[in-house]
């Protein structure tokens, strides 16, 4: 190594060096057109249709660019490994005045302004038809059961403002059946998660079930739904709160309660070893209907380990705060929950505790006893 070479080395060593890292790759033509058709496929997934030409700003953009890359045979090759939805094949309809335009395009229309303005449509036939169109998007969305959530929504609200839950960033660990999120200010309620599987870029997708407290609902994707949640939007996280005192405050059983669901425990049928070698594993869950009908699809959703399950007990709870009583249940045997990935859905309901355990603990906290379990020990202590 020459002289040269030393001092230029001496001269890179330099502290003020440090922090100079090499120019990232500039984003090609190809990676720009990906990202846009991506950005189309995410409004589609959001709201249940394609973007309205003659929407806002951002949603006419939107179009144009669907319809520049349906018409470019290019670009539609380029996009088609990404097109889920299947918007390639779209047929974009004209509105009625693209249609009209290309009419008096005609030769044959080679008339005056004053004859020509026989075409036009009223504006007021123009409002009917826009909000026609509205109505009918929002009756489709409608949730028939919504008085079935609409308490929960109002007790989340009590809640963050008493400070019992706060918001917190996104994160995919969060996305479990059962969870609240704030998506673009509504607060949304994560039902049900299911028919999984891998998308065009080999990671697992699937179809949701997402309450909104406006009364509305969807089977957004669920990955769709994340980078909602992590671009515009927080998850409700519940505060950490003394299980007895839970239980006492928010779980009453009284001579004029009504049937609202059942306390399940199952026992998982897989062979995979990672699960079968676990002893002691359960899950806990809650339903309103049979336990039948909400295991018939086990072995093809991630909430059960992808295998087929079996029954070990039930437990009829009443009113709608069963939902409460599951809650305190899980609380109770936090310590023991099963740590398990499933791709992007994390399963939250099982547990690594013996199931007499189980039992002893469904019952007393039903008695509204003053318990907590201790693992080391695994017994149930009364305080």
């Amino acid at each position: 190594m020459d002289k040269w070479d030393l001092m230029l080395l001496e001269v890179i060593k330099d502290p003020i060096f440090a922090n100079i890292k090499p120019a990232q790759p500039r984003p090609t033509s190809n990676d720009r057109l990906i990202k846009s058709f991506n950005e189309i496929t995410d409004f589609v997934e959001q709201n249940g249709r394609i973007p309205d030409k003659n929407g806002p700003f951002a949603e006419k953009s939107l179009m144009k660019r669907l319809e520049g890359i349906i018409a470019d045979e290019a670009k539609r090759e380029k996009c088609r490994p990404y097109d889920t939805l299947n918007l390639l094949n779209t047929e974009i309809e004209k509105t009625e005045d693209e249609k009209l335009a290309e009419i008096v395009k005609d030769p044959i229309f080679n008339v005056s302004a004053e004859s020509s303005s026989l075409f036009d449509i009223p504006a007021y036939m123009k409002e009917a038809e826009e909000r026609a169109k509205a109505e009918y998007i929002a009756k489709r969305k409608k949730c028939e059961d919504f008085d079935e959530y609409e308490p929960m929504f109002k007790n989340v609200h009590q809640k963050l403002k008493d400070g019992s839950c706060k918001l917190v960033k996104f994160k995919e660990t969060h996305m479990t059946e059962g969870t609240f999120f704030v998506v673009g200010g509504v607060l949304t309620y994560l039902d049900k998660v299911h028919a999984l599987k891998k998308d065009n870029n080999h990671k697992i997708d699937g179809r949701t079930r997402c309450i909104y407290e406006n009364g509305t609902e969807s089977d957004i994707l669920i990955r769709t739904l994340g980078k909602s949640i992590y671009i515009d939007g927080y998850t409700v996280q519940f505060l950490d709160e003394d299980i007895n005192e839970y239980v006492q405050k928010k779980f009453t059983v009284g001579d004029l309660d009504v049937s609202s669901g059942i306390i399940y425990v199952l026992r998982s049928m897989s062979e995979d070893e990672q699960i079968k070698s676990i002893k002691n594993l359960y899950k806990i869950g809650f339903t309103r209907k049979s336990v039948e009908e909400r295991i018939a699809n086990a072995k093809h959703e991630p909430t059960y380990l992808y295998a087929d399950v079996e029954i070990v007990a039930e437990w009829q709870v009443y009113n709608i705060k069963a939902i409460e009583l599951e809650t305190a249940i899980h609380r109770l045997f936090r310590n023991v929950q099963l740590a398990l990935s499933a791709g992007i859905y994390v399963p939250k309901e099982w547990y690594v505790v013996p199931y007499h355990i189980i039992e002893e603990g469904i019952t007393r906290l039903i008695n509204g006893e003053r318990i907590k379990y201790d693992a080391r020990l695994q017994t149930i202590i009364t305080e």
